[in-house]
């Protein structure tokens, strides 16, 4: 399988506000709230245009023609803090059936070298709620270890308390 990361753009917000509010989606992100275009168009002027965001669209590569054939999902690094040299690493889950593990291994490893090579990273961190430990294999896979357990963390779409693991990467 092969994929390109795009720089997301503003017509992407259709895409993006539907994976967002995906229920599946949605219960993994820190905040759960649903998006809208218009929440979306401002985060992304907030956000992408200044370069707080780097966030891409992960499109799959049909193979037997070489050339991008339909986005499947959206990652990013978030919190660049270009002077301790850090970053969040967030990757959104979707519904469609080509971001799967290998798609999801590799937008990941592309991430990571955007992050180390082209940013100058130090460190990436990711969080996974506690209760999805099961999907830190992923993370694992590229190379990141359980850092913290954030205790109460962040409030879930029921109203309760959920703990957080901070997941990290540092530069070798």
């Amino acid at each position: 399988m092969k994929i390109y990361l795009r720089p997301v753009t503003l017509d992407d917000g259709p895409n993006i506000v539907k994976w967002r509010n995906t229920p599946l989606v949605a219960a993994h992100c820190l905040n759960q709230k649903p998006i809208t275009i218009e929440s979306n168009e401002e985060f992304y002027h907030a956000n992408v245009e200044t370069g707080h965001y780097l966030q891409f669209i992960v499109e799959r590569i049909e193979e037997e023609f070489c050339v991008c054939s339909y986005p499947i999902a959206t990652v990013y690094l978030k919190d660049i803090d270009r002077t301790n040299k850090r970053c969040e690493l967030c990757v959104f889950t979707s519904d469609d059936q080509e971001w799967n593990t290998e798609s999801m291994t590799i937008a990941v490893n592309m991430l990571l070298d955007k992050a180390f090579n082209e940013l100058g990273m130090h460190k990436v961190y990711s969080y996974i709620f506690y209760k999805f430990l099961d999907e830190a294999d992923l993370l694992k896979k590229a190379g990141f270890k359980s850092e913290a357990i954030l205790k109460d963390e962040v409030i879930d779409s029921e109203g309760d308390y959920q703990d957080i693991v901070r997941f990290s990467l540092m530069r070798l």
